[in-house]
């Protein structure tokens, strides 16, 4: 088996082309380049296919709430006995999300001109992940895609309330933040100079607070298009491919990782999402060192991700996932010693989705305490600065009317 490099972002192709009964198709691959996307579309039998790189690419403006609302309502359906290509043309019927239906109607295209399910979703890498991909075909394997269908969107659903978790503890101070960093930089760029020469003009010695806060102005002022394209350079990382950016985002979630607060908040949730994606291919029959694949991609992190790849390197040399864990930085103890228990009794995907479930309830914990602390130390100490930028500017006005 094959083991999947960590890597960055992988281009986005565009295609259309004609199917073998010749009807025409289209839709968007990933790809290294577009010779690799034209190989990969020849092996589907798509016939005259043209490809054209999409540089800026939103995943079809599908939110993985969106996709996780699709797969509910799939799961009822398959349930309630609706054959999968009825149940695809029902759900192209009743979905509003314009995107999505486009998707889907390839999908059903697809499957029913005689294409495998799983295989038709795999055609739509920037929609559905390999988590996905690999469920549906063990759900077809075995013969019980209802079920598997029903865990998918059990397991889409926890994965998105979790990443809904961690952007509610961070968006109000994520916005207090900018809002006060950009007060402090129109303070210091447009403001202090207007002081600074008025403070030349009068000739007056400046307090050693004054003196500061005018050199950290005029060092704004001179290198801004510096820290504007430090700035950018997270922006650039998350775009391009290649060594470079790819090593830049692994530096970038490794340095997030060691934040007081933030980074265990993160870790928390990963951890979580990971035992829980781990959880549900396990349960679905995926053999280990296939799963943990689609568990790294499902991770959405490159420490973590990296992390997997290195974990299914192990297993597939014989390592125990166990033993393999215990060797990385990454796993809670608790965590590592469910698996080893999980391994000997046989019982894994259980104990997984255990552990998951206890690492939500840590990480709602977490979120209660750092909502309850880090909103007003925020603002305690960006008030404080601000403030104290103020103090220092008057201060040598204070000085001259005690002269006078």
């Amino acid at each position: 088996m094959k083991i999947p490099k960590s890597q960055g972002t992988v281009p986005t192709f565009r295609w259309s082309g004609r199917d073998p009964q010749g009807r025409p198709q289209s839709g968007t691959l990933q790809a290294l380049h577009a010779d690799l996307a034209r190989a990969q579309l020849r092996r589907q039998g798509i016939q005259k296919a043209q490809v054209q790189r999409v540089w800026w690419h939103q995943p079809d403006g599908i939110k993985s709430k969106d996709l996780a609302t699709m797969t509910r309502q799939w799961a009822a359906m398959l349930k309630a006995g609706v054959p999968v290509v009825q149940a695809l043309a029902m759900l192209c019927k009743s979905m509003s999300h314009k995107s999505l239906v486009r998707v889907m109607q390839s999908v059903l295209s697809d499957v029913a001109s005689g294409v495998a399910l799983h295989d038709a979703l795999a055609r739509h890498p920037r929609v559905f992940s390999s988590l996905f991909v690999h469920m549906v075909e063990a759900g077809e394997s075995a013969g019980i895609l209802d079920e598997i269908m029903e865990r998918l969107s059990q397991t889409l659903e926890k994965n998105e309330a979790l990443r809904s978790k961690i952007r509610s503890a961070l968006m109000y101070p994520t916005a207090v933040l900018l809002v006060a960093t950009g007060i402090l930089v129109l303070i210091l760029m447009w403001v202090v100079p207007v002081f600074e020469d008025v403070f030349e003009s009068l000739g007056a010695p400046l307090p050693w607070s004054t003196q500061v806060v005018v050199s950290l102005s005029d060092s704004l002022v001179q290198t801004w298009p510096v820290l504007l394209a430090m700035l950018a350079l997270p922006i650039w990382a998350a775009q391009h491919t290649g060594p470079a950016a790819s090593r830049f985002r692994l530096w970038a979630a490794q340095w997030f990782l060691r934040w007081p607060v933030l980074g265990p908040l993160m870790a928390t949730s990963i951890v979580a999402r990971w035992s829980q994606t781990l959880a549900a291919l396990l349960s679905a029959g995926v053999p280990l060192s296939e799963a943990l694949g689609p568990t790294a991609q499902a991770c959405d992190h490159p420490v973590y991700e990296r992390a997997t790849i290195q974990l299914q390197r192990r297993v597939v040399q014989g390592s125990s996932l166990s033993e393999a864990m215990g060797q990385t930085e990454h796993f809670p103890a608790m965590i590592v010693q469910l698996c080893a228990t999980g391994e000997e009794t046989g019982a894994l995907d259980t104990l997984l989705g255990r552990a998951g479930g206890l690492m939500v309830t840590e990480l709602d914990d977490q979120v209660n305490g750092l909502t309850s602390l880090l909103e007003p130390l925020i603002i305690v100490v960006l008030g404080g600065l601000i403030g104290a930028i103020l103090v220092a500017m008057y201060l040598p006005i204070f000085n001259l009317g005690q002269v006078f």
